[in-house]
């Protein structure tokens, strides 16, 4: 018998496959898209095969390199100097030199010291070098001083450095601490007395070294000025038992207490030199008590002034004398000096001033003064 032909398609003169075979795959899958090649099959491939091979390793970034919570760091007296720059790691660092042993401290004094300007400064490292000062031997925070010398000025301007370098400036105590800073901060001490940060250092610096005369000399002559301004107040406060400083209050004395920082100098001033200050005080202020009386800022000074024997004798015979007993009971600062008198006196100054505010209250049109 004669085999059946195998009929091909009339609408597919090239010869080629149907058209429903050609969108097939070799798993009888469509293949919806057309457009994939072998060349894209063998680069998927040969991306497969490579990968990890040839792949370049990922590389670290600062921050990672020396992040303590980073699971491939380890911990190492060379990596402490930017291992401090962050909170966990400043913290780390902190812990590993509070148990530290003195040979270990003297490898950490070396690797920081050429970093200690910058550190100090540094939101998280300056923890880790108040700790460190606090931690070394007198020989050893010589070597850290001797390290950063040059950018004392800098870090006591910083907010952040001022507080560690105050640290160490409470704990020196070698003559070669002293020169260090003599030779940093001479001819800065007027500048920096008035600066928010570095006042502060100053007044460290007053209050701790057992040779300041070289702050003292060059304060000598700005006596007025830092009495005058805010920060300067306080520095010399530090230092008002000098002569040479308690001179030239004295002679600025009248313009000091009408003024809102230097009446603060004049207290403390009176408070520290009591009756060896009196005659000096009298002469200036004689002849001008009741003016000084009504005066905000003076009439602190008043107060003060009272509290001393010879002075407070001098004060209330000229209120009294005066014939201003009137004005000052219309004011309420002189009310307030009056009332400290009145406390302070002597049993005659008091029934002195007795009658003399009894004279004068038929006078008085204030309703509010009139019950007392």
């Amino acid at each position: 018998p004669r085999k059946a032909r195998l009929d091909v398609p009339t609408n597919n003169s090239s010869g080629s496959f149907p058209e429903d075979f050609i969108g097939r795959s070799w798993d009888g899958t469509n293949n919806t898209t057309r457009s994939s090649s072998r060349s894209d099959l063998i680069h998927a491939s040969v991306s497969q095969c490579l990968s990890g091979i040839l792949d370049e390793e990922p590389s670290l970034s600062y921050s990672e390199e020396f992040d303590p919570n980073n699971p491939d760091f380890e911990f190492s007296i060379a990596n402490i100097p930017f291992l401090c720059k962050s909170k966990s790691g400043s913290k780390r660092a902190q812990q590993f030199i509070a148990r530290s042993r003195p040979e270990e401290i003297e490898q950490i004094v070396e690797v920081v010291s050429p970093h200690l300007g910058e550190l100090m400064s540094d939101l998280y490292g300056n923890y880790m070098c108040q700790t460190l000062f606090q931690s070394c031997s007198a020989r050893q925070r010589l070597t850290l001083l001797n390290g950063m010398k040059d950018d004392l000025i800098l870090v006591s301007k910083n907010p952040r450095g001022t507080h560690s370098l105050q640290t160490v400036i409470r704990l020196a105590s070698l003559p070669e601490e002293e020169a260090v800073y003599q030779k940093a901060f001479q001819g800065h001490v007027v500048r920096l007395s008035m600066e928010t940060n570095a006042s502060h250092v100053i007044q460290s610096l007053l209050s701790t070294l057992k040779n300041r005369h070289f702050i003292i000399r060059e304060i000598v002559g700005h006596v007025r000025e830092l009495a005058l301004d805010k920060l300067g107040l306080c520095v010399i406060k530090k230092c008002v038992n000098d002569p040479q400083v308690f001179n030239e209050l004295l002679g600025q004395a009248i313009v000091l207490m009408q003024d809102p920082y230097g009446n603060y100098a004049l207290q403390h001033m009176i408070d520290t030199w009591q009756e060896e200050c009196s005659f000096q005080i009298i002469n200036c202020i004689k002849g001008k008590v009741v003016q000084l009386c009504i005066q905000k800022y003076s009439s602190n000074v008043m107060e003060k002034c009272l509290k001393e024997e010879r002075m407070r004798r001098e004060i209330i015979n000229e209120l009294i004398a005066g014939g201003k007993m009137q004005v000052l009971l219309g004011c309420p600062y002189g009310c307030y000096v009056l009332r400290t008198a009145a406390l302070e006196a002597e049993p005659e100054l008091r029934e002195g001033l007795r009658r003399a505010i009894t004279a004068v209250i038929p006078q008085i049109h204030q309703k509010k003064l009139k019950p007392r």
